[in-house]
């Protein structure tokens, strides 16, 4: 094998391990994001604000899912 193959092959398996960990705190932050909105609770008990703060830091972890998948992709694609 030649030398940039490998770096190529050690760049996709960190993406993807870096993808990985993004798609767990996605996954925690979407749960998270479900209970401070119970449907059942009063709207005036809801917690908001931590929504609110969960949900931003879910939207900047899944565009930098998105470009992660779209790296391996094109990793995948350069190796053949």
């Amino acid at each position: 094998m030649d030398r940039e193959r490998l770096q190529h092959q050690g760049r996709l398996r960190e993406t993807e391990l870096a993808a990985e960990r993004l798609e767990l705190k996605a996954r925690g932050l979407r749960d998270s994001i479900r209970m401070n909105l119970d449907p059942f609770a009063p709207i005036e008990e809801l917690d908001v604000e931590l929504a609110f703060q969960a949900m931003t830091e879910l939207v900047k972890i899944v565009l930098e899912l998105r470009e992660a998948r779209a790296d391996i992709a094109a990793i995948k694609k350069a190796l053949g």
